[in-house]
């Protein structure tokens, strides 16, 4: 597959001293792909994470928790009221900024600048572990070796007994006809190419399995990813803030953005796209916007 230089993006998890260099990735540069992160996206499937989190023996106010690619903190900032302590790895410095200023110095919170493929702590350390919208941005070649690798992490870090919680999304979500994401319509090559780096679930759920992990679950959330306007607005995906919020838009060059731009301006002259967007709505309804996959680590 032959990318075009990115012209927006999401964050991509990176070794420590490439985000001491320059802070970028081979997707963009995060500090300006989280400015306006938290506009456009809210903690999807937050309330599902924290029961998963409950179906473990230790009561979750005891629980030492991990969360790995934690962006600008929208999750981590939520889960440590509930939690005896959570710890955050991340690959962006704007990322990493902008959640120490949401903790506020909380004395549960310990963050840290990382990368999930060798994640700076001992074995057995934590009952949680949550990834949120992290694993597309990992290396997909070689069948995906880069996922192995953080499943056998996870599993170092976990203790007996832990859970590995991960929000993804499916092959159908994706599809840039019929799934869950209207806009991905008026772009759909740039869909596919983020589609492809998304392993399907049953393959994920086999490969958890192979690893030892038992108690494989999916959990579909009810709830929207994204704020409200993207459900109502079809002008929203004209603004720059909002395709920094989504790293489909990365696989874009200018010249087919400005074509995509073009075809959705057309769509919101001649009606076409309030029709799609109501399609969309329906199918999001049936299918969910992301599944949540959880997996228990045997004791």
């Amino acid at each position: 597959m032959s990318l075009s230089k990115p012209s927006n993006c999401a964050v991509q998890l990176i070794p420590e001293s490439e985000v001491n260099q320059n802070n970028k990735s081979i997707y963009c540069d995060y500090n300006e792909a989280f400015i306006g992160y938290d506009e456009i996206r809210q903690p999807h499937g937050l309330q599902c994470i924290l029961n998963i989190f409950q179906q473990s023996e230790v009561p979750l106010e005891k629980q030492i928790v991990l969360e790995g690619g934690f962006g600008t903190g929208a999750y981590l900032d939520k889960i440590r009221h509930h939690v005896k302590k959570i710890y955050g790895v991340e690959g962006s410095d704007e990322g990493y900024q902008q959640t120490k200023k949401k903790v506020n110095n909380a004395a549960n919170v310990n963050l840290r600048i990382g990368n999930i493929l060798g994640l700076p702590f001992p074995g057995k350390l934590f009952h949680s572990y949550l990834v949120n919208q992290v694993l597309h941005h990992l290396d997909h070649s070689n069948h995906f070796q880069q996922l192995d690798v953080f499943l056998a992490e996870s599993i170092r870090v976990l203790k007996p007994g832990g859970n590995l919680v991960i929000n993804t999304c499916s092959q159908d979500q994706l599809d840039p006809e019929t799934g869950s994401y209207w806009h991905y319509k008026y772009f759909p090559a740039a869909a596919e190419a983020i589609r492809k780096r998304y392993l399907p679930i049953k393959e994920l759920e086999a490969r958890l399995a192979s690893l030892g992990f038992t108690e494989i679950k999916r959990t579909i959330p009810t709830k929207k990813i994204f704020r409200k306007d993207y459900y109502k607005d079809p002008y929203i995906a004209l603004q720059p803030e909002f395709r920094l919020g989504d790293s489909a838009y990365s696989f874009l060059s200018a010249a087919e953005l400005d074509v995509s731009n073009k075809g959705l301006m057309e769509a919101i002259d001649d009606g076409s796209v309030r029709r799609e967007m109501h399609l969309f709505a329906e199918r999001a309804g049936q299918i969910g916007e992301t599944v949540i996959i959880s997996a228990h680590r045997m004791s």
